[in-house]
């Protein structure tokens, strides 16, 4: 650091590699995490496995959050058809579609429909 002070031991932040290994032991463990919170779709862990760690540490959070405000994927899916086609008249292929976002993506579109702010 430029500003610091001579002689002052230097913080240096953990990377994302070392987090995973730090809280979860593996990146398989932090995968295994992930699907183990919400109903993912088939497949859904081997494409995770290959995605970089930050993504994974972003991805838990979200999924963290979307079990905290909706309990499961298929709550948030029916909460964000129920905000989009207040008459109940939801098309299956949007349903369908909904299911296969990320928890990400969910939130965003819930947000979205219901005119919550962030």
């Amino acid at each position: 650091m430029a500003n610091s002070k001579k002689g002052t031991a230097q913080v240096k932040p953990f990377t994302p590699k070392q987090n995973v290994a730090k809280q979860f032991g593996t990146k398989k463990a932090l995968v295994d995490a992930i699907v183990g919170l919400y109903d993912a779709p088939d497949g859904s862990a081997a494409k995770l496995q290959q995605s970089s760690n930050t993504k994974l540490l972003s991805h838990l959070h979200n999924t963290k959050r979307l079990v905290a405000k909706f309990g499961s994927r298929a709550n948030a899916v029916a909460a964000i058809l129920k905000a989009r086609f207040p008459k109940g008249n939801a098309p299956e292929s949007e349903q369908a579609k909904l299911a296969g976002y990320s928890p990400w993506r969910l939130m965003d579109l819930y947000r979205q429909a219901t005119g919550e702010t962030k």
